[in-house]
C-alpha cells in the first residue's frame, strides 16, 4: 500500500488523465479510497492525508462530469423514471446501478463537478495552505458545501437579472409581500402547514435569497419599507430588513377575523412591519390605528386598505410594490403574478 501512496503522490495528475469513462473512474476512485483508509489508519501526517483526499475529490469531480455527459448523450439513464421516457435509446442506456454507483453518489459527484473551475481550485489551494487545521481538512462534505454556496450565488444572480431590469430610478416608498419559504425551524403549525402548500401558490424564496436581492440599490437615501411577514418568520425577517438597508421602526396588524391553527395560539393575524432608511417619517402626521380587521379571502391577498393608507401618509416620492399581484395606478411593480 505504501508503494501505491508514493505512486499517487508522484503521478497524481497523470493518473487522473487516464480516467476516460465512468467505469475506469469508479475503479480508480475505489483504489484511492482504499489508500485513504490506510493513510488514516496508519496516522500519517496531515499533509499526506490531504494529498490523498484531494485526489479523491478530483476523481469524484471528473466522475460527476462524465455521468452528466453520459446522461445528456442518453448513454446513462437519469434516475427517477422509466428509461423509455428519459433516454433516447433505452436498450443501450446503463442505469447508475449498472455502473456501480448509487443515486446519492451520482448526486454528490455532479455537485462537486458543478463548482466553477476557479472557485474549485481556490478552495483546494486554501485548504492545502491551512493543512493541520481541523476546519481546513479536505473532505467531500466540505466541497459539497462549496457547491451549494455556488448554486445559491448563481441563483441569486439569476434572480437579480430576472426580477429587476437595470434602472437608475430610485424609490422612496417600497411595499413588499415576499413569498417566504418556511422550514422546520418555524415552529407554529401555521408555518408547517404553509411549508407544504406554499409551492402550490407561487415559488417561495429562502431568507438568503431574499437578502441577496438588490433592494438597497433601488431605494433612495431616505426611504420607507412596508414589509409583510407572518408570526413564525418574525425573527428571521430582520435579516432581510438589514440586508435591504433598513431599520425596523414599528408595525401594523391585520386581523384576519377567521381563526387559524397554531401550536400556542390560534393565529389569526399578520404583521406589516414599517422600516426606514435614513429619515423618512410620514408626510401626513395624523396617526392611524395600528390594527385593522378584514376577513381574509384568497391565499396571501392583502387588503387594499394598507396600500391606500401608505398613499395617504406618504404623498411624495416614487413608489414600487415588490412581488405585486396586480397593476396599481401610481405604483411601479414587480411580480410574477401580475
Amino acid at each position: 500500500m505504501y508503494m501505491d501512496v508514493l505512486a499517487l503522490r508522484d503521478n497524481a495528475k497523470e493518473q487522473l488523465q487516464q480516467i476516460k469513462n465512468v467505469e475506469t473512474g469508479i475503479e480508480y476512485l475505489n483504489k484511492v479510497k482504499a489508500i485513504e483508509i490506510w493513510v488514516r489508519a496508519e496516522k500519517k501526517d496531515a499533509e499526506l492525508q490531504n494529498m490523498v483526499a484531494e485526489q479523491k475529490i478530483r476523481t469524484q469531480r471528473i466522475l460527476g462530469q462524465l455521468i452528466k455527459d453520459g446522461q445528456q448523450r442518453g448513454e446513462i439513464a437519469k434516475p427517477g423514471g422509466d428509461r423509455m421516457t428519459i433516454v433516447p435509446d433505452r436498450n443501450n442506456a446503463k442505469t447508475l446501478s449498472d455502473i456501480g454507483i448509487s443515486r446519492k453518489e451520482s448526486s454528490v459527484f455532479q455537485s462537486i463537478a458543478s463548482i466553477p473551475d476557479q472557485v474549485f481550485e481556490n478552495k483546494i489551494s486554501e485548504k492545502k495552505q491551512n493543512t493541520g487545521m481541523a476546519e481546513s481538512e479536505l473532505t467531500t462534505t466540505s466541497m459539497i458545501k462549496v457547491a451549494h454556496e455556488c448554486k445559491k450565488q448563481q441563483k441569486a444572480e439569476e434572480l437579480k437579472e430576472v426580477i429587476f431590469e437595470k434602472t437608475d430610478k430610485k424609490y422612496r416608498i417600497i411595499y413588499a409581500d415576499p413569498p417566504w419559504k418556511y422550514n422546520e425551524s418555524n415552529h407554529q403549525t401555521e408555518g408547517n402547514f404553509q411549508s407544504k402548500t406554499l409551492g402550490m401558490h407561487y415559488p417561495s424564496m429562502s431568507i438568503t435569497e431574499l437578502c441577496q436581492l438588490p433592494i438597497k440599490d433601488l431605494s433612495e437615501e431616505n426611504a420607507v419599507l412596508f414589509l409583510w411577514v407572518t408570526s413564525p418568520l418574525l425573527e428571521e425577517c430582520f435579516d432581510v430588513i438589514k440586508a435591504w438597508g433598513f431599520k425596523y421602526k414599528t408595525s401594523m396588524i391585520w386581523d384576519k377575523v377567521k381563526h387559524n391553527v397554531g401550536n400556542y395560539v390560534s393565529v389569526r393575524h399578520e404583521l406589516l412591519l414599517i422600516c426606514t432608511k435614513g429619515s423618512c417619517t410620514p408626510d401626513v402626521k395624523k396617526l392611524d390605528d395600528s390594527v385593522y380587521s378584514e376577513e381574509r379571502t384568497q391565499h396571501s391577498k392583502k387588503p387594499k386598505y394598507f396600500r391606500d393608507l401608505i398613499d395617504k401618509i406618504y404623498i411624495n416620492g416614487n413608489r414600487i410594490e415588490l412581488f405585486a399581484r396586480e397593476e396599481v395606478a401610481g405604483w411601479d411593480k414587480w411580480g410574477n403574478e401580475i
